[in-house]
């Protein structure tokens, strides 16, 4: 499995086999994780506080969302159905927010995490 298939999947960043969430996107427990992977044991919450630092990510996220609507919605519509145009901009990041919060907790763990991707030995031998 390739790196941008376990960010896509919520799969651990070590061995890219274990789920890091307990539930789908679409559950009223959507935030509950793992505190360890199925597979290889990665604690996933590598210190204290660890992700706070997906709020960043997050906060990446959702401007992104913003700016992209505006630009679409002012686009369409001009400057004359001016709460029209905030509610159209506004809508996408409340919808998308628990998207937005899972995939800045993956990302976090793949990209700006210190954690590496191993292979295991043994799955290098049955290979060759």
């Amino acid at each position: 499995m390739t790196k941008i298939q376990a960010v896509i999947n919520h799969k651990c960043p070590r061995c890219r086999k274990g789920d890091i969430f307990k539930t789908s996107a679409y559950s009223m427990k959507y935030a509950d994780i793992f505190d360890r992977c199925s597979n290889c044991n990665l604690r996933y919450e590598v210190e204290p506080g660890f992700f706070y630092a997906a709020m960043y990510v997050s906060y990446v996220f959702i401007i992104a969302e913003l700016v992209t609507t505006g630009v679409i919605a002012f686009f369409f519509l001009g400057e004359s159905y001016l709460w029209l145009t905030i509610g159209l901009v506004i809508t996408p990041a409340i919808l998308l927010s628990r998207v937005n919060f899972r995939y800045s907790r993956t990302i976090l763990l793949h990209f700006l995490g210190p954690i590496k991707y191993r292979v295991d030995k043994e799955e290098n031998q049955a290979d060759s």
